[in-house]
């Protein structure tokens, strides 16, 4: 449901110009991805978690905002969704961050998980274990996802469990 594919232009006024029942307010045009949502939670057993990505904002006027991804959120937890990766933009070719460096799609992970009380992923610039390990022990989320030191390094995970000096559990 995000970065503008079929679902995400349901969802983003910038992209939904629909006057019927599937256009307009924020509840319409989430009225598809959330029948969607609910027939993959209808097949996929109960004790499986579903999530969803968002674009939680499109990074232009007239665009979605972080309010509407509040409630995006709210409505995917109430129908099902167990967890929100929250990403933004990439809606339009017009799409550009109002900031941008490290970790800068936190924020709207972090508003998200306190304000719509549903599980997050925060994504975007995180680069390295102590930036995950600060987004998590802060509670700006509940777990982070990274790419490009995945990229660069296949052993990225192994790499920062041995800095850390971790053993696994028990």
């Amino acid at each position: 449901m995000a970065h503008g594919y079929l679902l995400a232009s349901f969802i983003s006024p910038l992209t939904n110009a629909r006057t019927d029942a599937y256009g307009g307010s924020l509840q319409n045009r989430m009225r598809f991805p959330l029948e969607v949502l609910g027939a993959v939670r209808a097949v996929v057993p109960a004790h499986k978690p579903v999530s969803v990505r968002i674009s939680a904002t499109d990074w232009i006027p007239d665009g979605l905002d972080e309010e509407d991804a509040v409630e995006i959120a709210r409505l995917l937890k109430a129908h099902g969704c167990d967890l929100v990766d929250v990403s933004a933009g990439q809606t339009t070719p017009e799409s550009r961050p109002d900031i941008y460096g490290r970790m800068f799609q936190t924020h709207l992970s972090d508003r998200i998980r306190h304000e719509a009380g549903v599980t997050t992923m925060a994504v975007g610039a995180i680069q390295d274990w102590d930036q995950v390990n600060t987004i998590i022990a802060s509670g700006r989320a509940d777990l982070c996802a990274l790419a490009r030191p995945h990229l660069l390094d296949p052993h990225f995970t192994l790499r920062a469990a041995a800095e850390q000096n971790y053993r696994g559990p028990g």
